[in-house]
């Protein structure tokens, strides 16, 4: 289960004199187990964003992300590091739009090599 409350996330562009590009805006939502969701928007509209912060590979600037693991709820905003891996290796995974495979490894050999891994 994954419950997100009120995340929002700005960039700072240090290179164009520190402008704010707000992407997020107290984004939330609720996925159930067992449940699928689709994340539909125009182009820039944070959902690339959103999943990033579902990983933890972006840190919101606000909010919570509290996924179900295991028996407890945590809060990736909050957690630390050695939390976020175990999570990672055992309770998400993640799948890049811009996936790069080796060829002659099938799609399902890619997704099973993170169980393999442990």
């Amino acid at each position: 289960m994954i419950n997100v409350q009120n995340v929002s996330k700005t960039f700072i562009l240090h290179q164009q004199n520190g402008v704010r590009l707000p992407v997020l805006q107290r984004a939330s939502l609720t996925v159930n187990a067992g449940e699928c969701v689709v994340l539909h928007g125009h182009s820039g509209s944070g959902k690339s964003t959103l999943l990033r912060s579902l990983y933890a590979n972006y840190l919101p600037d606000e909010g919570q992300i509290q996924i179900k693991h295991g028996e407890e709820w945590v809060d990736l905003v909050t957690a630390p590091a050695r939390k976020v891996v175990e999570i990672r290796k055992t309770t998400i995974g993640w799948v890049s739009q811009f996936l790069r495979v080796i060829p002659r490894i099938s799609a399902l050999e890619v997704v099973m090599q993170p169980l393999l891994d442990t």
